[in-house]
C-alpha cells in the first residue's frame, strides 16, 4: 500500500506546487484522508512528535537546532495534501528534501497509525 499513497503523494504535491504558484487551490482540492482518528494520533503525537514539533504543533523551542517550523500556520497546512505528510511521518525529512533530523517512522508506526497523527495534526488549532 505505501508504493501507492507515496505514488499518489508525488503526484498531489506536484499538482499543488504548480496550483500553489498560479493562486488556484481552493481548500476542498487538497487531499485528505477520511479513515483517521484524532484522539489515537493525539496520543501518538504526545509520544513521537510533540519533542520536536511541541505540543502544539507550533515547532520546538528556539534553543532546538534545527529549529522545528510550526504544523499550525493555516496557510500553509490547510494546502498541503495528507499523502505528502504520510510521505514524511513515513519516509523522512530527507524523502522529500527537508532536513534528515526528521526521522523515518514508518518500521515503529503502522499505516493506520500514521493517517491518526495526521488526523490529530488536522485537528490542532491553526492560527
Amino acid at each position: 500500500m505505501r508504493g501507492i499513497i507515496v505514488g499518489v503523494c508525488a503526484g498531489c504535491l506536484l499538482v499543488a506546487a504548480e496550483a500553489l504558484a498560479q493562486d488556484e487551490v481552493e481548500i476542498t482540492d487538497v487531499e485528505r484522508f477520511t479513515d483517521g482518528d484524532p484522539d489515537a494520533g493525539a496520543r501518538l503525537y504526545k509520544r513521537y512528535c510533540s519533542g520536536c514539533h511541541g505540543a502544539d504543533g507550533r515547532g520546538g523551542a528556539h534553543t532546538f537546532m534545527p529549529h522545528i517550523g510550526t504544523l499550525t500556520r493555516k496557510e500553509y497546512i490547510e494546502l498541503v495534501p495528507d499523502g505528502y505528510l504520510y510521505l514524511v511521518i513515513a519516509e523522512g525529512g530527507e524523502a522529500v528534501g527537508k532536513n534528515s533530523y526528521m526521522p523515518a517512522w514508518e518500521s515503529t508506526l503502522s499505516e493506520q497509525d500514521i493517517k491518526d497523527v495526521i488526523a490529530h495534526i488536522r485537528a490542532l488549532p491553526t492560527y
